[in-house]
């Protein structure tokens, strides 16, 4: 008779059990006609991914949750899987060959994404083999991975029908840009935060002396800024038009202070009168607002900042090549030498800040591939019916106010990243036509499918990639085989979908959670 242990050792007792129910089938997630479904589909964790605390708790109580319908008699699948991680994944890589003095131009797009593929199998999946020691019971023979062959196709297609019907479009438009991972972001993907920032009160010199509306001699504005780097972009000062103090000044001139140069000023009823002096430096190129305004008065676009948000040549000397924030403090200091700088004060702003690189973003006109939100009112519907209940029901309201919002301020969905790793958009260019000349609606310059043109040797394929998003918003049906049309994996898709319970995280409410709701209305 062998000893027993007086404390509990679980490494001699937990691996033995938990694989010996792994080699009975005890986790498989069966269809089985006779008896209800029951499936949940685990969040796919980050191929980069640690267990933490909050990892435990959601995984724990879809545990429960698995082995509760299980012991009801029900087909219960627990389906795992794990996310590619676009921005997360590549900037891991890109760090690793930097230590070799590499860039991932060094290597090409080949090369490089062989690369992630090493640090995918080498590194990847840790997060899920923590949940087995967790005991957690997967069904572990159908775990996903966003990048699977299978699941690459169901992404592809669903581009290509949104594309189809008139969901998708490409179009130059300000979008949240990451000046650390170098690619366009979504407004989901940028987090607001609290700054302690200043409020700098500038003059800028009227062309002409005019006469204020007081009667005295006017020879220029006050305007308050909390970006003074952005000076050099300035195409126009805006006032609203029904400001007494300046509406007489509209069609007049007025200097940028550097480079020196006479911009008009415009009445534009975006201008807060209360802000400030009511007075805006108008920069198209650097603010999404600006932008709107330079539209509205035929203002040229000015961009003054390189990628990595460094200054250009556009900025002028003694800008060029300098931090956008060593550039603020430059652009301060010169204006106090020029006595054009009247007062500093403290302010509190909101600053967004990118998600992945916690960088302040760069509003920044871009040619990007966009989607209209589909099935948006549908979407509303299924929520308010009952028929997808929020718990606590109070998260209801997060998920509706984010649909109405995007649909009162018409906000599309930025889908494509300028990264390497993720699913390559399937648009291809005919060679030899200029970009910019490209016709959108002419199948004789632009191919989209899943498969390519038959002759690929004249096309040039699209270098983005799609938003990680934009692959497991489909993540419910995708890992059941849609789009496949064999008939044992269909049979599962209407088995199992919909799935019965989701457990997330209220923070991607909106970046997952409504998406895939208008993912399944729109294909299932």
């Amino acid at each position: 008779m062998a000893d027993i242990s007086k404390a509990y050792d679980p490494s001699s007792v937990e691996s033995k059990w938990y694989e010996r129910w792994e080699a009975q089938g005890a986790f498989k997630g069966q269809r089985d006609e006779s008896r209800d479904p029951y499936a949940i589909m685990i969040p796919p964790p980050n191929v980069t991914g640690m267990l933490h605390m909050g990892h435990i708790l959601n995984n724990t109580l879809q545990d429960m949750l698995i082995r509760r319908a299980r012991l009801e008699g029900k087909a219960a699948l627990w389906q795992p899987g794990m996310d590619h991680a676009g921005i997360a994944t590549q900037t891991k890589v890109e760090k690793e060959i930097r230590k070799d003095g590499l860039h991932r131009r060094d290597l090409g797009r080949e090369k490089f994404v062989e690369k992630v593929w090493e640090w995918k199998d080498k590194h990847g999946g840790i997060i899920l083999n923590q949940l087995r020691k967790l005991g957690a019971s997967c069904d572990w023979d159908r775990t996903a991975f966003t990048l699977d062959d299978g699941y690459q196709k169901a992404v592809l297609t669903a581009f290509v029908k949104l594309y189809e019907r008139g969901y998708i479009y490409r179009g130059l438009r300000m979008s949240n840009w990451c000046p650390a991972s170098l690619t366009a972001l979504s407004n989901e993907e940028v987090i607001m935060k609290p700054q302690k920032s200043k409020l700098w009160k500038m003059r800028y010199e009227l062309v002409e002396p005019a006469t204020a509306a007081d009667g005295s001699r006017l020879t220029h504005l006050e305007i308050s800024t909390t970006r003074p780097e952005t000076i050099m972009g300035d195409s126009a000062v805006a006032v609203h038009p029904e400001d007494d103090r300046y509406k007489h000044l509209i069609g007049k001139m007025i200097y940028r202070p550097f480079p020196k140069e006479p911009i008009p000023i415009v009445g534009d009823e975006a201008v807060e009168r209360e802000f400030g002096t009511g007075c805006l430096k108008v920069t198209p190129a650097h603010d999404a607002v600006d932008f709107e305004i330079g539209k509205r008065h035929d203002l040229p676009v000015i961009d003054v900042f390189n990628p990595d948000a460094t200054l250009n040549e556009l900025a002028g000397e003694p800008f060029v090549g300098m931090d956008r924030f060593k550039a603020r403090k430059v652009a301060i200091k010169l204006l106090e030498e020029q006595d054009l700088l009247v007062a500093t004060e403290d302010y509190e702003n909101n600053v967004g800040f990118s998600e992945r690189a916690d960088v302040p973003i760069e509003p920044r006109l871009t040619e990007q591939w966009w989607l209209k939100y589909p099935k948006v009112d549908e979407a509303k519907r299924v929520v308010e019916a009952g028929i997808i209940k929020f718990h606590p029901k109070r998260w209801e309201n997060v998920y509706l106010h984010w649909l109405n919002h995007g649909q009162e301020n018409n906000i599309d969905w930025c889908l494509s990243r300028q990264l390497w790793w993720g699913h390559r958009i399937p648009v291809w260019y005919k060679k030899g036509i200029d970009r910019k000349e490209i016709d959108l609606s002419n199948p004789e310059h632009i191919h989209v499918s899943v498969d390519g043109p038959a002759d690929p040797e004249n096309w040039e394929q699209e270098e983005d990639v799609l938003d990680t998003w934009a692959s497991s918003w489909l993540w419910p049906f995708a890992t059941l085989g849609w789009p496949d049309s064999s008939e044992d994996l269909q049979k599962d898709l209407e088995f199992f979908y919909p799935t019965s319970v989701l457990c997330t995280g209220f923070d991607i409410i909106f970046l997952w959670v409504a998406r895939m709701i208008m993912a399944g209305l729109e294909f299932m």
